[in-house]
């Protein structure tokens, strides 16, 4: 069961009918559900009332849960106090372990500038969920390797959480590059890095009931992922196994399976912000999942999933 957790109301505006249509989209066959929370976070009267999500998804039952969601709201991290957001923190890592993964949007702001600054946004910051940024139809779509980087794709370096070990050798590689924005926009390279994966980001069709074209951002991205993790999910149940809850090793340990986009970059402070390279990239993460690809990969693991949630 795949579910997708927004905030705003209860009301089927475009970014909640983007989430729910994109996933029963690519999932079809798979059961879904749309969580909805309205209100703000204790924290900051500005924020999303994740927690309130959280503590929800902790008190219910693993036989009623949903095993994946996607979420497409998100603010600046630092606009999260150190407590708070290591609070959150200790929520996904539970959600992890007991078989369910969370995915959120990256965010639409390119390299996120603040005067002259590169800001890093969250929950997709944290080490403990599955960051998607966004790609767009590059010249052949949709044949492999043509796909570009859209430049509304948020990533970077978070300045609350250090890089967790599952991704080091891969962003290690990416810093040694040329052609990356200056130091001096001020990124943390010793942070946990984001995005983790990429989907498409553009040019969808919202129902409303009224017809919404060309919606584009990482909030079509995340759903578009989360849907074809489901279906992963789903082969791994029918074969009687566990669900992949915490996807991040997974990804990290499988490049193969994922398209690796190379082409575009992200916008940001009057720069061309992060540009897509091969390998990991501050813009598409490993890239974009190949479902074929992928299921060979999850069938082939062990029944059980590991427990073991390494930063």
């Amino acid at each position: 069961m795949v579910g997708d957790a927004a905030s705003p109301g209860l009301s089927g505006g475009v970014e909640s009918m983007l989430d729910i249509e994109t996933i029963t989209g690519v999932a079809g066959n798979v059961e879904s559900e749309f969580w909805g929370f309205s209100g703000r976070s204790p924290d900051n009267a500005h924020n999303e009332p994740f927690l309130k999500w959280l503590t929800t998804l902790g008190s219910t039952s693993d036989a009623e849960v949903p095993k994946i969601f996607s979420t497409s709201y998100g603010e600046d991290e630092g606009s999260w106090s150190t407590a708070a957001a290591q609070r959150l923190g200790v929520e996904f890592q539970k959600a992890g372990a007991r078989g369910i993964s969370l995915l959120y949007a990256a965010g639409d702001e390119g390299a996120n500038c603040e005067q002259g600054k590169f800001v890093p946004e969250g929950p997709g910051s944290s080490p403990y969920v599955t960051a998607v940024g966004g790609t767009m139809p590059a010249s052949g779509y949709p044949a492999p390797g043509s796909e570009a980087a859209i430049g509304l794709s948020s990533g970077g370096f978070s300045n609350y959480w250090p890089m967790p070990d599952y991704q080091k050798e891969a962003v290690q590689k990416y810093l040694t590059m040329e052609g990356l924005p200056s130091r001096s926009r001020g990124y943390n390279t010793s942070g946990r890095a984001y995005p983790d994966i990429a989907a498409q980001a553009t040019d969808f069709i919202v129902y409303t009931p009224i017809p919404v074209p060309g919606v584009s951002g990482t909030s079509c991205a995340s759903p578009t992922a989360a849907g074809i993790f489901a279906l992963l999910n789903d082969l791994r149940l029918a074969q009687g196994k566990s669900t992949l809850g915490f996807l991040n090793p997974l990804i990290y340990e499988h490049f193969s399976a994922f398209n690796d986009v190379t082409t575009g970059a992200s916008a940001g402070c009057l720069t061309d912000g992060w540009p897509a390279k091969p390998g990991w990239d501050a813009v598409t993460g490993v890239g974009t999942p190949d479902f074929a690809k992928l299921a060979k990969v999850v069938e082939g693991l062990p029944s059980g999933r590991n427990l073991e949630i390494v930063i």
